[in-house]
């Protein structure tokens, strides 16, 4: 079941004691938001069964959220024997489209935390396309990509591995809240064991060009070259409307957009606009315009 976004029961703390965030008064000023994600399966193309953030700021938590979500889908035995979620757990959860928005507003602002972070993003960009939201331009910190980076020495990178060697507590592993603590918890082992060095990469991380992780960057696959998507590019480069005409819900819906971006991800282009009837921020699947039109003559499906 979705839950809005809430502090957590007890009031702000730390959840694992170590080096002070005071000392890292840039960092120390920033909001982080960590969190995990549970799938059906193994792949970026599969979908999710749960989603849990941590919010927190100079090692204190300000908030936590966790939902279950309905995968559209039975949950195949082999992914219920990692996370143990079962199709009787998401029986009465709701589906990705309708606690995303929630999870939007409680990252916004903050600078993102996952542990093999590209997996969680591509699973998150893909949930929200198909959703028809716009991908968030939260910066991503990875933390096993941190890791090794920061050259800590372990047999491998893993979260349980890294935890253990680190001395931050765990719980029930593959548990979307739980994993999500303890890479909030890792950041901060980071800064204890490494200081200086690992705030460095951090701030790199977070701010540099050629580092930096995001949805955009790492979400996203090749655009084919079609009339639509010249269509929808052209318009945005002459910063122009796009009229166009949708399949939604089985039926059709006439829009007037500015398009933002083209995305190809999971087999399917997506167009992000900029819509003239609501001022929203939507996202288009290519294959439910039926025509689109710029200026005149236009493109027809």
């Amino acid at each position: 079941m979705s839950s809005a976004p809430s502090p957590s029961a007890e009031p702000p703390r730390a959840s694992f004691t170590g080096a002070g965030w005071s000392e890292l008064s840039v960092l120390a000023e920033i909001p982080f938001v960590a969190f995990d994600t549970e799938t059906t399966g193994l792949h970026a193309t599969d979908r999710l069964v749960e989603l849990a953030a941590v919010r927190f700021r100079a090692g204190f938590v300000e908030a936590e959220w966790s939902t279950l979500v309905h995968p559209g889908s039975p949950i195949p035995p082999e992914a219920v024997a990692v996370h143990g979620i079962s199709d009787d757990a998401v029986a009465r959860a709701s589906p990705a489209h309708e606690v995303l928005p929630t999870f939007l507003g409680f990252i916004e602002g903050a600078a993102l935390v996952a542990h093999n972070a590209p997996f969680d993003i591509r699973v998150m960009a893909l949930e929200l396309l198909r959703a028809g939201l716009p991908l968030p331009d939260n910066p991503v910190l990875d933390t096993c990509a941190l890791s090794r980076r920061l050259g800590i020495e372990v047999p491998n990178h893993r979260l349980g591995t890294l935890a253990r060697a680190l001395g931050v507590p765990q719980g029930r592993a593959h548990r979307a809240l739980t994993d999500a603590r303890v890479a909030k918890d890792l950041l901060q082992a980071y800064f204890r064991e490494l200081g200086g060095t690992a705030e460095t990469l951090v701030r790199h991380a977070l701010t540099q060009e050629s580092l930096l992780l995001s949805f955009r960057g790492l979400a996203c696959e090749p655009v084919p070259a079609t009339p639509l998507v010249s269509l929808m590019r052209r318009a945005r480069a002459e910063r122009r409307a796009v009229a166009m005409a949708c399949v939604e819900g089985g039926r059709s819906r006439t829009w007037r957009v500015e398009p933002r971006d083209v995305y190809a991800l999971g087999s399917s282009v997506y167009v992000e606009a900029d819509c003239h009837e609501d001022g929203a921020v939507r996202t288009f699947r290519s294959d439910s315009i039926l025509v689109a039109r710029l200026d005149g003559p236009g493109w027809r499906q």
